[in-house]
C-alpha cells in the first residue's frame, strides 16, 4: 500500500494544512515557520512537478526519471509520511533538483526574491521536498506497474489535479500570506537571467506555475 492515498495530498498536505505533523516537521528540519515554509512550498512544489513533466516528456529524460524512480522506491523502509519527512536525505534532494531544472540555482533565487526569504532557506524547502515527490511517484509506478509511457501520463495527470488544488488555494486562502504579492513578483525582471535555452526554459515553468494560480 502506498503512503500517499491521494493525488493531491502533496499540496494538501504541505501547503494548505499548516497543522499537518509532516509540515511542521519539514519547516522545523528547514529551520522555517510553517507559514514561511508554506511559502515556499506552494511555489517549489508545483515547481517541481512541472520540471518533472517537463523532462518526462522527452524520451531520453522519460527514461533518466524511471531509472530515478527505481531508486526510491523502498517501499516498506517508512512506516507514515511523518517518518519519511523525518529521514529525507537533503543532499538527495539537492541532486534531484539538479536534474529536474536546468538551473536551480535561477530557480531558487527567483522565489527567494518572490517570497522575501533567503536563498538559502529557500533551497532548506526544496531539498526537503524533491525526495518526498519522487518517493510519491515510485510508489505510484510500483502499486500500478507503470512501464515509460504510464509514468509520463501518470506526471502529467498528476499536475492536472495540482493544479486544481492550487487554484482552490489560492481561491479560498487569500488572507493566509500575500499570496498575489508573492506570484506578482515571482515573474518580474530579474537581472540575474541568463540566456541560455536552459534558463529559458526554467522561467517558463515558473510562468506555467503563475498559470496555476489565476
Amino acid at each position: 500500500m502506498s503512503l500517499f492515498d491521494q493525488a493531491t495530498n502533496l499540496f494538501d498536505m504541505f501547503v494548505s494544512n499548516d497543522q499537518s505533523e509532516e509540515q511542521k516537521t519539514l519547516a522545523n528540519r528547514a529551520g522555517l515557520s510553517s507559514s514561511d515554509f508554506s511559502k515556499v512550498a506552494a511555489l517549489g512544489l508545483p515547481a517541481i512537478l512541472q520540471g518533472i513533466n517537463r523532462n518526462t516528456n522527452d524520451k531520453a529524460g522519460n527514461e533518466d526519471f524511471n531509472s530515478a524512480l527505481k531508486q526510491h522506491e523502498d517501499v516498506d523502509q517508512y512506516q507514515s509520511i511523518k517518518q519519511l519527512s523525518s529521514e529525507v536525505d537533503p543532499q538527495d534532494g539537492d541532486n534531484i533538483l539538479g536534474h529536474i531544472f536546468g538551473n536551480k540555482d535561477g530557480v531558487t533565487n527567483r522565489i527567494s526574491n518572490t517570497v522575501g526569504l533567503s536563498s538559502s532557506d529557500v533551497k532548506k524547502v526544496l531539498v526537503l521536498l524533491a525526495p518526498i515527490v519522487m518517493k510519491y511517484f515510485a510508489d505510484r509506478k510500483k502499486e500500478k506497474n507503470l512501464d515509460n509511457t504510464g509514468v509520463q501520463q501518470e506526471t502529467g495527470s498528476i499536475l492536472g489535479q495540482l493544479s486544481n488544488s492550487v487554484k482552490n488555494y489560492s481561491k479560498n486562502n487569500s488572507n493566509s500570506f500575500d499570496m498575489g504579492g508573492i506570484l506578482g513578483g515571482l515573474f518580474g525582471n530579474d537581472s540575474s537571467k541568463g540566456t541560455t535555452d536552459t534558463k529559458q526554459e526554467d522561467d517558463g515553468l515558473l510562468d506555467n506555475v503563475l498559470d496555476m494560480f489565476k
